[in-house]
């Protein structure tokens, strides 16, 4: 008994400090009075069913549950005590608790409703950020890539800063033929991903958005500063599926564009697809860029992350 109590005790603690600090649990809880203010002044056979109902809906508003529980409480008991303190009337006995019944069951199917509604705003709201997450790299994926394209080609464009994307195609034909490979390939996926992380920099931003694609934003980066970032993570890209297995070397397609003048995500993106097809066309394990730039060969390769400056 004691521990029941306690709990009751905690859950009103609860309500009152949500309560407390929210005007829309007070409005909510004003608005519930007034109905059955207006409710006593009706006569006996009348049940002001439908505005109690609102108010339950409006609890959708506030943040928790309790809320909602006390709100739908609160109904049911102002719609029996206005059986007994609303003004007398001619109307039958029966109809009157016909009438009161039905408003019972309105508020209690409300309640049902609203409760649902809000444990699966909860469910939702603890998926949604593993539905921008790709399940076997761990990196964001094409739906996450899409609206930080969008996101990235506006703000470059805004303030006129420099931004280049890079899809890299990585070809697995060789284990896609073999059967019962899928925790090989996920493990050759995760380390694709691992490998390019370690060579561009935390401003950079790297996207899974396929089984065997990836795709990069550079934010800050002219086009010539991405390719030679993208040549380096080529050169980086090959290796073998297992050490037992050293004969099977997974070789990677890059094609690059940068944002232009009056541009768009989407001419931005069709560019640098392009550039990829380009890529997988000629000669394997190559970087194009649309437009074609020539790299620097002599120059020294140094690490990624250096190579250019460093945005915050």
């Amino acid at each position: 008994m004691r521990e029941h109590i306690l709990s009751a005790t905690s859950s009103l603690k609860i309500f009152f400090r949500d309560f407390s600090i929210s005007p829309n649990n007070l409005l909510i809880f004003s608005a519930t009075v007034f109905i059955f203010i207006i409710d006593l002044q009706l006569p006996l056979g009348v049940a002001a069913g439908v505005p109690y109902a609102l108010v339950i809906f409006a609890s959708l508003w506030a943040s928790g549950m309790y809320l909602t529980y006390w709100i739908s409480g609160l109904s049911l008991v102002f719609i029996i005590l206005g059986y007994f303190l609303s003004p007398s009337s001619v109307v039958p006995i029966e109809i009157t608790l016909i009438n009161r019944g039905l408003t019972l069951l309105l508020i209690v199917s409300t309640a049902i409703m609203a409760i649902k509604i809000k444990k699966a705003n909860v469910d939702i709201s603890a998926l949604s950020p593993n539905i921008l997450i790709d399940s076997i790299s761990g990196l964001k994926n094409k739906q996450a890539f899409d609206i930080e394209l969008q996101t990235e080609t506006l703000r470059c464009q805004r303030y006129q800063r420099n931004l280049s994307i890079a899809l890299i195609d990585i070809d697995l034909s060789q284990l896609t033929r073999e059967k019962d490979n899928h925790s090989q390939i996920h493990e050759i996926i995760r380390n694709i991903a691992n490998n390019i992380k370690s060579k561009i920099r935390t401003s950079d931003l790297l996207y899974h958005t396929d089984t065997q694609q990836f795709a990069i934003l550079f934010p800050e980066t002219e086009l010539s500063e991405a390719k030679d970032v993208c040549e380096i993570i080529r050169n980086k890209t090959s290796f073998s599926a297992t050490q037992k297995d050293e004969n099977k070397l997974f070789v990677a397609c890059i094609g690059i564009a940068t944002l232009e003048l009056h541009d768009n995500s989407i001419n931005l993106f069709q560019r640098a697809e392009d550039a990829l097809l380009i890529s997988k066309e000629s000669e394997k394990h190559q970087v194009f860029t649309v437009p074609e730039i020539n790299s620097n060969k002599d120059k020294n390769v140094i690490p990624a992350i250096l190579s250019r400056s460093r945005f915050d």
